[in-house]
Formats: structure tokens, C-alpha cells, sequence
């Protein structure tokens, strides 16, 4: 199974200007196939009926998509979606949009679904048939997300039973990016409750708040939701992937209410305790610091089962000053219902992250400090000792955050796809697309490149191409999966990289 991960680094988008950006204005600017894709050799990878989640900047803001469609497994496909932003949302009414996909030998694919609202062209990495790197390849809106397979049976209601866990991010009641992650039970019969969840709205922290709501589900797999806390009241449209994960985008568009956009995954079984949590995990965080610059943190937490994190190690970017390898450690408390605390000190920032285990083996993460704001993901590593020979063969990637110097307005968004290989001996090979806020690259192929690989899981790897270098820490969850943090002076990012399975 592959792992939910959310990359998403709003502080661009939410705390920088937007004037000057790159290919402004109403109309979409297509791009063409890149190298690779040629004959279309692989269009049958993509066949079947999949949810599909987006987010990220469009020339006016805050951009949040969710949808799905049916593609025919030779290049044809069409759905609906729901958009959020401030320059074309739907207004929790779904838009049928149609369009052709191409994918090539390496499973990197594109697709062209015309003007409607949301991202016209699309540019995506099979992982497998089931589940695909999204990036949003257009001159004036950029993003990164998911694409996954549909279970139609999952599509009622009565379906939806059970613990769940989630995390959301986006655009908070401040107007700054706001975090959240939490736990709930659905009845099966529409009603939410039993829930809790941890909020940092820009620096303004709740923990442990209450909620409730209600949920229906169409036999389309769309279907709505309304969480209400003393945070706020939210709606929501949800598109089901299965009855053990379902997107989630706001479609609120009230000064009293946040825009966020996130997943929800059936909840770890119990019961809870601190031993629940045991091992070493590797974990990425991002978001951004007390000054608004963007931020992302990445790592080993070592839990004993009793505890206790020891002996971890924390690597960090702040606003494009890295500061690699420092010490952290702390206690953690876990309640019977799941929600977890840990109190972490290093010499470089010190927190408290609150977290939600799920089913799948990820662990949702949210800062409930107020000295800065992110979330992120975290998963146990197994298959180690790891070591050169843990990162062999392709893997699709895709990279989201912040590249701080990309043009006269500062600090702009910046997406990522492709795919990296590995040769088990340190060296990498690829090809990357690239979406830096409108300036678009697309088909780099990777030059001199490579990477290293510790007993403990945690590496480097230079990733080089025409237009520039990227210096990445890494952290293995096993042979399938490494998560990257992006350790540049000119840029603040984290990543995935999912084996591919085709």
C-alpha cells in the first residue's frame, strides 16, 4: 500500500505577494508532451475510475482541487471537480471537465482537460495502476496531489463505519496557513462524532478540541461533510478512494471560516497506549516559522515503547538556512483514544507535536506550539539495516514547497514529478518536471547525480539537472519508500519517492 503523504508548503502562497508572477491571466497556456512519453506506451497503467486531490498557488491565492474521473486505458478520460480559490471556485457545486492523457515507457504521464475551472494540464508518475504523483503543469496555477483507484462498493454511506484519523492544511480563520490533524468515528448512517483535533491557525494553538458533524455519500463517490468544533464550522466535499481513505476540500468562503484540504485514513486499531508507539520512524514536517518564512523539518524519532523518544535526529530549513544532524529527544504520552504527544527538544527547535496513528502505518503530525506552524507525516522503517543497495530501482517522485528566489516578487511555489532511479551503488538517474509558479520545465533529464544511504535509514542525495541542483536529506520507511527534505539556500521543500510497481 502506498503511503499518504502530504507535501503541500502553503507559506508562499498564503504570506507573499503575488504581483509580477509568471504568466498571469484567465486563459490556459497547454504544454506539450515531454521526452519519454512519446508513443503513449503505457495509456492502459491509467484505467478505471479514480479520486484525485490538488493543492497549491493560482495567480490570485490559495488553490484547493478534489475530483474524480474515469479514464478508458487509451488516453481518453473525464470526471468532476470541486475547486476552491479565489479566482474560479465552484462553490461546492462539482464541474464535468473531459480530456486525453498520455503515458510513457518510464510512467510518466500528462493530460490535457481543457479550460474549466481548476488545472487545465496535469502532469503525473505511476506508482502502480492504483495510485499516481500528481503536479499541476500550468503558467498560471501550480500544485501537487494525488490520483488514486476507486472502490465503487465503498460508495454509501454505510460504508464509512468506524475510527478515523486525518490531517488537513491550508488557509486558516486568520488568513494565515492554519494545520490541523485529528481522529473521528463515522456511524455508517451519516453522523460524525467522538472526535478530536489539534489546531495551529498561524501561531494560535487548540489541542485536543471536540467535535462533531454529519456526512452523506452518492453512488458517484462524491459526497459532503460537516465538521463542527469550537474552531469553526466547516464544509466539506469528500471523495471516497475506498471505506479506509477519502479526500477532503473545504468549500467555505466566509472570512469566518479556514479553506483546508486534507485526507482521511481509517484510525490504527487499538487499544492505545505508549506502546503503541515503538521503533524508529522517519517523518517530514512543513510549514512555515514565527516570521512567515517557510520551513520544513525532517528526521529519525526513535520511540522505546515506554515513552520515550531517544537518540533522534532532527534536520531542518528555515527560509533557506539549513541546519542538519541535531539531537532530539522527549517524552510522549498516548490516550486510549489514539491521540498521541510527544515533547521534543533539540538545539535548533524545540516543540510539541501532537499525532494520530492510522491503519495504513502512517502517523498524521501537527506542531501545537506557537512558535511555528506545519504538519506533516511520519511511518515506522522496517527492512533495515539500509545502505546503498535499500534504494534500487524507479521510483516516482514528487517534491512541493518554496523556491525562494524564482523571480522579482520573491518567494514563489514550486511542484515537482518524475522519476528518480537508483543503481544500488549510489547513483542516480531520472527525469523531472518541473512547475516553478509558471516558469515550466518539463522532461530534465538528471546529470551526475547521486546518493547516500546510512545503516539508520538517513541519506543525501544530489539531484542535478540543467537548471539547477537540488542537495536532499533522506529518510528511508523502507525499500519502496524514501521522504525527502530539501537542505538548498535557495529553496524549502519535502518530497516523496514511491517504488514503482508496473
Amino acid at each position: 500500500m502506498h503511503v499518504h503523504m502530504r507535501t503541500r508548503l502553503f507559506a508562499t502562497s498564503l504570506l507573499f505577494s503575488f504581483a509580477a508572477l509568471i504568466g498571469c491571466g484567465g486563459g490556459s497556456s497547454l504544454v506539450g508532451q515531454g521526452p519519454g512519453l512519446g508513443n503513449a506506451s503505457n495509456n492502459a497503467l491509467l484505467q478505471g475510475q479514480y479520486a484525485f486531490a490538488l493543492s497549491g498557488q493560482d495567480s490570485n491565492g490559495p488553490f484547493f482541487a478534489a475530483g474524480s474521473f474515469t479514464a478508458d486505458g487509451q488516453g481518453h478520460l473525464g470526471g468532476i471537480e470541486d475547486v476552491n480559490s479565489n479566482s474560479l471556485p465552484t462553490n461546492g457545486t462539482a464541474v464535468r471537465f473531459s480530456g486525453t492523457y498520455a503515458i510513457g515507457s518510464d510512467g510518466r504521464g500528462n493530460a490535457v482537460i481543457g479550460l474549466q475551472p481548476g488545472c487545465p494540464n496535469w502532469q503525473f508518475t505511476i506508482e502502480s495502476h492504483a495510485h499516481a504523483l500528481l503536479t499541476c503543469l500550468n503558467t498560471h496555477i501550480t500544485g501537487s496531489g494525488t490520483i488514486d483507484l476507486q472502490d465503487p462498493t465503498a460508495f454509501t454511506a454505510s460504508a464509512l463505519k468506524g475510527n478515523y484519523v486525518f490531517g488537513f492544511s491550508g488557509v486558516g480563520v486568520s488568513g494565515g496557513l492554519a494545520v490541523s490533524a485529528g481522529s473521528w468515528s463515522m456511524d455508517g448512517v451519516g453522523n460524525v462524532g467522538s472526535g478530536e483535533m489539534d489546531v495551529n491557525d498561524f501561531g494560535t494553538v487548540l489541542q485536543a478540541t471536540p467535535l462533531n458533524g454529519t456526512y452523506t455519500i452518492a453512488n458517484t463517490g462524491r459526497g459532503t461533510a460537516t465538521i463542527s468544533s469550537s474552531y469553526a464550522t466547516q464544509n466539506f466535499v469528500i471523495y471516497v478512494v475506498n471505506a479506509t481513505d477519502f479526500k477532503f476540500v473545504e468549500i467555505d468562503r466566509t472570512t469566518t471560516a479556514p479553506i483546508l484540504s486534507g485526507e482521511v485514513l481509517k484510525q490504527a486499531p487499538g487499544p492505545f497506549s505508549v506502546s503503541s508507539l515503538n521503533g524508529q520512524y522517519a517523518f517530514t514536517l512543513s510549514g512555515a516559522d514565527a516570521n512567515n518564512f517557510p520551513l520544513a523539518l525532517g528526521g529519525l524519532l526513535p520511540a522505546d515503547g515506554a515513552g520515550n523518544i531517544v537518540s533522534g535526529v532532527l534536520d531542518s530549513n528555515d527560509g533557506g538556512s539549513p541546519a542538519l544532524g541535531s539531537a532530539i529527544s522527549g517524552p510522549y504520552t498516548v490516550s486510549t483514544a489514539g491521540r498521541g504527544l510527544a515533547t521534543l527538544t533539540s538545539a535548533v527547535f524545540s516543540f510539541p507535536l501532537a499525532f494520530y496513528p492510522a491503519a495504513n502505518g502512517t502517523i498524521e503530525l501537527v506542531n501545537v506550539g506557537g512558535n511555528f506552524v506545519a504538519s506533516g507525516m511520519a511511518k515506522a522503517q522496517s527492512g533495515g539495516p539500509f545502505g546503498l543497495h535499500s534504494m534500487t530501482g524507479n521510483y516516482a517522485i514528487n517534491f512541493s514547497g518554496t523556491n525562494l528566489g524564482s523571480n522579482l516578487s520573491g518567494p514563489t511555489e514550486e511542484d515537482i514529478s518524475g522519476q528518480l532511479s537508483g543503481d544500488g551503488a549510489g547513483n542516480l538517474t531520472g527525469v523531472l518536471d518541473i512547475n516553478n509558479f509558471g516558469a515550466i520545465f518539463q522532461g530534465l533529464s538528471l546529470s551526475s547525480s547521486s546518493y547516500t544511504m546510512v545503516p539508520t535509514g538517513r541519506g543525501s542525495a544530489s539531484v542535478n539537472t540543467a537548471t539547477g541542483t537540488f542537495a536532499m536529506q533522506t529518510y528511508q520507511i523502507d525499500p519502496n519508500t524514501v521522504l525527502f527534505l530539501d537542505a538548498d539556500t535557495n529553496r524549502v521543500m519535502v518530497g516523496i519517492g514511491e517504488k514503482q510497481q508496473f
